[in-house]
């Protein structure tokens, strides 16, 4: 009997303990910020702390600078990209997304998953100018394996008490009886974040794994951030801002983040990734060679 493609690739048990480790420690820095905040802080500041906390939870959630909602395309427009959402979400036993093509130059993706509505792909129409069919094919499997582990609502779980407590310092800051706790907020809120994108850098390699076991060609998704990240160096640092601010789980990050510390990247350096993946290809045909 043939072992499936996931069963091919060895485990990592190196990022699997890093991830659980972060998925741990998130919520710990904004829970134990919290107790220690009101267990040292003055009493007059408990009320003000509440406030700003019930503010963010209530808001955390919004998006000030969000955008209309994109219309999803039909089953007649863009019919090849259609064939291969279809495809690979029988082989992972998905309900097929919406999908909607975002008309920006730069090369990109992403899949949002709120609530009980139905999960969106989005594709840029760069993304689909730029690359060939079987590296698009690896693109949308590495989305696909976001939806398929539950990413956007871990990130929620494990980030969300953290998110609110810099939202409500955010939006509270303007009131002077609140900047004691709002700074103490805000504080903690950027605490829990570091934790927050250490997780999400190790979800993006969960999510090259999966596209790599769904499609059995890791050098196929390799290929195409190589050909993204060159045609990322090509566009003007102002069209990559515009789409900044966005989620997470883009394939590629939105703005260059060669000049940020490694500890605020939300996602790994595409060599580490281009590297990782070309390994478990190798490892593919190791397996593969040893069941001939």
């Amino acid at each position: 009997m043939r072992r499936r493609r996931s069963e091919l690739l060895p485990p990592d048990r190196g990022l699997q303990a890093r991830m659980l480790l972060a998925m741990l420690a998130t919520p710990a820095a904004a829970i134990g910020g919290l107790a220690a905040f009101f267990a040292f802080a003055p009493h007059r500041y408990v009320l003000p702390m509440l406030v700003v906390t019930g503010v963010g939870l209530a808001t955390a959630g919004r998006r000030d600078d969000a955008a209309a909602p994109r219309r999803a395309i039909g089953a007649d427009e863009y019919p090849g990209v259609h064939a291969i959402v279809e495809r690979l979400c029988v082989l992972a036993d998905l309900p097929e997304p919406e999908i909607v093509v975002v008309h920006e130059e730069q090369p990109n993706s992403w899949i949002e998953a709120r609530g009980r509505a139905r999960p969106r792909l989005h594709l840029t129409s760069g993304l689909l100018l730029l690359l060939r069919t079987d590296e698009l094919e690896a693109v949308i499997a590495h989305e696909l394996s976001h939806l398929a582990h539950h990413d956007a609502r871990l990130m929620t779980v494990v980030g969300g008490l953290g998110d609110a407590l810099a939202a409500g310092a955010r939006r509270t800051v303007c009131h002077w009886y609140l900047w004691a706790p709002g700074f103490a907020a805000y504080a903690i809120g950027w605490v829990s974040r570091l934790g927050a994108l250490s997780l999400a850098r190790h979800r993006e390699l969960v999510a090259d794994t999966g596209a790599a076991a769904l499609t059995g060609r890791p050098a196929t998704l390799a290929r195409a951030l190589r050909r993204i990240a060159g045609e990322l160096e090509s566009l003007p640092s102002t069209d990559l801002r515009q789409a900044a601010a966005r989620d997470l789980f883009h394939l590629v990050p939105v703005e260059t983040e060669d000049v940020r510390a490694p500890l605020l990247r939300t996602h790994p350096p595409l060599a580490r990734r281009i590297e990782r993946l070309e390994g478990l290809e190798r490892a593919l045909h190791t397996a593969r060679s040893a069941q001939l």
